[in-house]
């Protein structure tokens, strides 16, 4: 039996690569990011129930997001 997962840390894969995208962003990763975040639409698309997926209110995460690697993508 594996030993359980600790508890600061992210369950949802969709949480993991909201992490890796932060983690790309802070290096200055803009690929990566970019990559990363492309990979979290498609996993929030189909995690979310057809109800959820129209209320949006899940996604401000990933909002914030975007306004992040757009900020990213002027530095460089």
């Amino acid at each position: 039996m594996s030993a359980p997962a600790a508890k600061s840390e992210p369950r949802r894969l969709s949480d993991k690569l909201l992490a890796a995208f932060n983690q790309a962003c802070d290096q200055g990763q803009v690929e990566v990011a970019e990559l990363v975040l492309k990979a979290m639409e498609i996993v929030l698309t189909q995690e979310a129930a057809p109800a959820e997926r129209e209320r949006r209110s899940h996604l401000g995460p990933v909002i914030e997001a975007f306004g992040r690697l757009k900020a990213l993508r002027e530095k460089v």
